[in-house]
């Protein structure tokens, strides 16, 4: 459910709340190999007043002043960026989804141990908690689930979930609990109401300050979080650089940048 850039987009034009912001004085890191998403939002960086460095050693990089660095990259990228250069990157829970309510999920998702896995009742939608440990996939009996997880401890926390069928998937990027871009990156939906979902949802207090998120449309359940993101390491999806920018220079850099307003509990 992540990072599609192969489908057909479709976004929404969103008014910007951003415009007075600017990245003058802030640093972005970026790996150097060509990419078109990152090579947007590097042009946005740019147009913005800020300053794009491409790293090619990014596991030896240049003394730099965390706090006016930013990263984004992939998940190796961003983490060794942060031990080198004593970076924070703010990164959404593994468990965040378990803390929203039914009504944000539709679907019910509960953590157990991967010793439970027998007593489930199959076909059941498996996930690791600690992301990559084994593939995130309907499984259709214990004894695949246990293949799937040859060599992992029997304390291993997994996530399972009832099986539904996302019509459509988009993405939001969301700063201070406002959506700055959301567009449909699979399926056929409403890109007008998968914002508006993600408006609703945005307003949680237990999200971190910025991030992606992802929301699908259940048939007869309506828009609910598939997952979310560190918005340092998401894909545009079709969200526009120019607009989600702000949110990549909320994910990283020193401590204090990373701490939340509060925000309305209302869904």
């Amino acid at each position: 459910m992540g990072n599609r850039n192969d489908a057909i987009i479709l976004a929404i034009p969103i008014i910007e709340p951003t415009s007075h912001m600017t990245a003058s004085s802030l640093i972005l890191l970026i790996p150097d190999k060509p990419d078109s998403e990152r090579d947007a939002l590097a042009n946005a960086w740019g147009h913005c007043g800020g300053t794009v460095m491409r790293l090619g050693r990014f596991w030896d990089p240049p003394a730099l002043d965390t706090n006016v660095v930013r990263v984004y990259g992939s998940t190796s990228f961003a983490l060794v960026l942060k031990e080198k250069l004593g970076l924070s990157l703010c990164t959404p829970a593994d468990d965040l989804i378990l803390h929203l309510p039914f009504e944000a999920v539709k679907r019910r998702i509960r953590a157990n141990r991967l010793v439970e896995a027998k007593r489930f009742q199959y076909p059941l939608f498996v996930k690791p908690l600690v992301p990559k440990l084994f593939e995130a996939q309907v499984y259709l009996s214990a004894d695949d689930l246990q293949r799937a997880c040859q060599g992992l401890g029997n304390a291993t926390t997994i996530l399972t979930s009832e099986i539904v069928t996302f019509l459509a998937e988009a993405r939001a990027f969301i700063l201070d609990g406002e959506v700055l871009d959301c567009a449909l990156y699979e399926g056929d939906g409403d890109v007008h109401a998968a914002h508006a979902a993600a408006v609703q949802f945005a307003r949680f207090p237990v999200l971190p300050r910025t991030l992606a998120l992802d929301v699908g449309f259940v048939e007869g359940r309506g828009w609910a979080v598939i997952e979310m993101n560190a918005a340092w390491g998401a894909g545009l999806n079709g969200c526009q650089a120019e607009r989600i920018w702000p949110c990549i220079a909320a994910a990283s850099g020193a401590a204090p940048a990373l701490v939340p307003p509060p925000r309305s509990t209302s869904l």
